[in-house]
Order: C-alpha cells, then sequence, then structure tokens
C-alpha cells in the first residue's frame, strides 16, 4: 500500500527556487525538466544543473528529469536519425549525473497507435527492435548510473504495445510511466480510462505524472481543475506495491496549486 507522502512535483529552475524547500521539508519526489528546452540544451546546461543541485542539497528524496523529448522517435528506422536521439538521450543522462538523479523519463514511440492506418498490429515486433537499437547503450549508462528510465505513454490509445515494450528489456532499469492527463485525453478518442492505465501497468510501474485537463488539450493543470476523475486514480496509486515515482506535472501557474492539492491529499489521509 503506498500512502502517496512521496508525492512531489515536476519543475523548471524558476519554479525550483519558489518551492525547494517545501520540496525538501517532505522528502518530496521532485522531477527537473530543465533540460527538455532548446535554449538549455544547447545553451549553460551545466550552470542551471549546477543551481538546481544548489537548491536542492540536503533533499532526501527522489529526484529524477525529464530527458528531451521534441522531435526524438526512439523506435527511428533511421540510424543517423538514431544516433541524433542517442545523443539527446544522452545529454538527459549528463544531467541526472550532474543532479544525482535516479529517473529520466523518454516518450514512447507509438505516437500513431490506434490510427487507420498505422495499427500496430504487424509492425509492433519491429518496432520494439528498433527501440532496443535505441535504448540499448542508453539502458546500459543509466544502470550505471543508477538510474531508471522511464516511458511515459503519449498519443497511445492502448497501454498493451507500451507493456510489451517495457517488458521487452527485462530490466528493472526500465520502467512504465503514466501520465494521467495523456491517457485521459486519448479516453475522449476510445482509449480505457486513465485508472485502467494503472491497474494494467501495475506490475511494470516506476513513475505517474498526475495532470488534469478537460479531455480536449494537453492543459497541465492542477488536479481538480479538469475532468479526470481523481477518486479513482488515487485509489490505484494507494494499491500499487512498486513505489512509483509521483510526480504532479502543471505549468508554472498552477504550481501553487498543486501545492495545495497536495496538502489536503495529505490532510485527508491523517
Amino acid at each position: 500500500m503506498n500512502d502517496l507522502k512521496r508525492m512531489g512535483l515536476a519543475v523548471t529552475l524558476p519554479e525550483l527556487e519558489r518551492c525547494a524547500r517545501w520540496l525538501k521539508a517532505g522528502a518530496r519526489d521532485v522531477e527537473l525538466q530543465d533540460i527538455c528546452e532548446p535554449e538549455v540544451m544547447d545553451g549553460d546546461w551545466r550552470g542551471v544543473a549546477r543551481r538546481s543541485a544548489e537548491l536542492l542539497d540536503g533533499h532526501t528524496g527522489r529526484i529524477g528529469v525529464h530527458a528531451p523529448f521534441s522531435n526524438i522517435a526512439i523506435a527511428s528506422l533511421d540510424s543517423q536519425i538514431r544516433a541524433v536521439v542517442q545523443s539527446r538521450l544522452n545529454l538527459g543522462l549528463d544531467y541526472v549525473e550532474a543532479v544525482g538523479g535516479s529517473h529520466m523519463v523518454i516518450h514512447s514511440p507509438f505516437y500513431f497507435l490506434g490510427h487507420a492506418l498505422v495499427a500496430h498490429q504487424t509492425t509492433l515486433e519491429a518496432e520494439i527492435a528498433l527501440a532496443h537499437l535505441t535504448l540499448a547503450p542508453i539502458l546500459e549508462r543509466a544502470a550505471g548510473l543508477g538510474c531508471v528510465l522511464v516511458v511515459e505513454n503519449i498519443l497511445d490509445l492502448n497501454p498493451a504495445p507500451l507493456l510489451r515494450l517495457v517488458a521487452s528489456f527485462g530490466s528493472p532499469h526500465l520502467r512504465l510511466s503514466i501520465d494521467v492527463g495523456h491517457a485521459h485525453i486519448m479516453g475522449s478518442r476510445g482509449a480505457p480510462p486513465a485508472a485502467h492505465w494503472l491497474s494494467q501497468g501495475a506490475e511494470l510501474l516506476g513513475h505517474v505524472h498526475l495532470q488534469d485537463n478537460d479531455g480536449t488539450e494537453d492543459a497541465h493543470l492542477a488536479p481538480g481543475g479538469g475532468t479526470v476523475h481523481w477518486p479513482g486514480i488515487l485509489r490505484e496509486l494507494r494499491a500499487s506495491q512498486t513505489d512509483p515515482r509521483l510526480i504532479v506535472e502543471v505549468v508554472p501557474g498552477e504550481v501553487e496549486q498543486a501545492m495545495r492539492w497536495i496538502g489536503a491529499l495529505e490532510t485527508d489521509q491523517t
């Protein structure tokens, strides 16, 4: 049974400046997302990482990083594209190493799952094999750093292919990430409810992004600001046996509301 007391936030440096003390006081999960930004990737990322590490000095909770994701296709057929993807994911691991991280989020390769032209019925094994080509050296390095790669649902309409991808590695250093808000949006397009994703993925679950929306766009609102059915989500999370990282991932203007929601959740449990 998970008491949810580790639940924390996804932040970039400006938000971390505001809430580092709160994160440290509760030994909360934290996910640093600065390296996703192109201007940071190709700029002074070491300085950003150094400042983030300073703010989290003494933090006894789990620290993670969101890897670069824009145009990053982990199942690319093109070997030259694959090399670029590996370079960007290695940059993410450089950031993990700099801040003492223990997880790194990467995105699902199944962008068109459920599309009439790309149903993955005959191509799934080939796509998984391509993902192995991309991720094998990344996973080896991550394991050496004590870092778990977590693969997040994006436009996936069905958890089964993503579960097969994660399970195919047979590694404790590659786990499933479920973004509740993404699952909720795809639910309006025929996908199962978000809570179903959590129950189906329970054995492989390593990470959860919690965010709200109205089912039409990826708004990243604080829980309660959209139409996600939170009682079902929280019931599944409390039943979790894998102690996943629990990250509330909201836009900067929603951070304080997210902190209040987490605080209220903890009060309700006492």
